[in-house]
């Protein structure tokens, strides 16, 4: 049993243990004074000074977590309060659950939504996406593991832990019937509630793969110190971006706000801050999929 405990325990601090300079909330080098050009493009219903409630799916380094201090950081939180100070808007920060982002935002609980959320057609098609980064999907695996995923058919048979309500299930579920035509075992696909709950499943041997978005597999390796490897990836590169209801006023205001962002160099510094350079953008995109509307 204390065997069991000091392996969470490990996992979780490893997992956690971003540089402070990164963990801090957005610095003084971040904030943004608010834009008159960029106010104007505000609806009426979202005048200089009105409060922006952005729903956060709580979940790993370096996407949207709680530092040390209880404060929610990361690099999607930084671009929101960025672009809303830029907006002259007050940003209110909404704790919730990946699988609940979609329907608070159809159900208007919150004006937009953050979370690792790939922009997808399905997705598309009930809200409208803003694109803040690119990124794909990766698995990791222990550094004496023998697994390699070249294609999700590697996965039949496998116990994989991912997070509640992700495309990762999605595509999980959609796999099952290809593992029993070859006569394979199914896939064993945990989902947690965040994606620190599943990284540690992996540290504690109760998976065999974590499997989710390249940000936060990326740094979960980073931070593993050599215990853990990138053991394979799928899907193509595809835009990371911030949700809001379909056809909402505040998805072009958001857009431009962000673009500003890159433009003055902000941007850049949270990429720089987080480590996610590979993944930056220089033109921000409102729903890049072209999904029929």
């Amino acid at each position: 049993m204390q065997r069991s405990v000091w392996g969470i325990v490990t996992a979780l601090a490893m997992f956690a243990a971003v540089p402070a300079a990164a963990q801090s909330a957005a610095g003084p080098s971040l904030a943004q004074s608010p834009q008159p050009a960029l106010e104007k493009l505000l609806p009426p219903d979202m005048a200089p000074g009105s409060t922006f409630t952005v729903a956060v799916a709580l979940g790993s380094p370096p996407d949207d977590f709680r530092n040390e201090h209880e404060e929610i950081v990361g690099w999607e939180t930084d671009i929101a309060r960025a672009a809303t100070q830029a907006l002259g808007l007050k940003l209110a920060l909404h704790p919730a659950t990946f699988d609940t982002l979609i329907s608070g935002l159809q159900s208007r609980r919150f004006d937009a939504a953050i979370g690792q959320m790939g922009i997808t057609v399905v997705r598309e098609k009930v809200l409208d996406m803003v694109g803040t980064l690119l990124g794909n999907e990766l698995f990791a695996a222990l550094a004496d593991s023998p697994i390699t995923v070249n294609s999700l058919e590697d996965l039949c048979g496998r116990t994989v832990a991912t997070t509640r309500g992700s495309r990762e299930m999605v595509f999980a579920s959609d796999e099952q019937p290809k593992c029993a035509a070859a006569g394979r075992k199914p896939i064993n696909a945990l989902a947690f509630n965040d994606g620190t709950s599943a990284a540690e499943a992996l540290m504690s041997k109760r998976v065999d793969l974590f499997w989710l978005g390249s940000t936060a597999v990326s740094y979960f390796v980073q931070q593993s110190q050599g215990r853990t490897k990138v053991v394979g990836h799928y899907t193509d590169t595809s835009y990371i971006g911030i949700g809001l209801q379909k056809g909402s006023d505040m998805a072009k205001p958001l857009q431009a706000a962000i673009q500003y962002l890159i433009d003055n160099g902000t941007y850049q510094k949270i990429i720089d801050k987080w480590g996610l350079q590979s993944g930056a953008i220089k033109t921000v995109p409102l729903n890049p999929t072209n999904a029929q509307q």
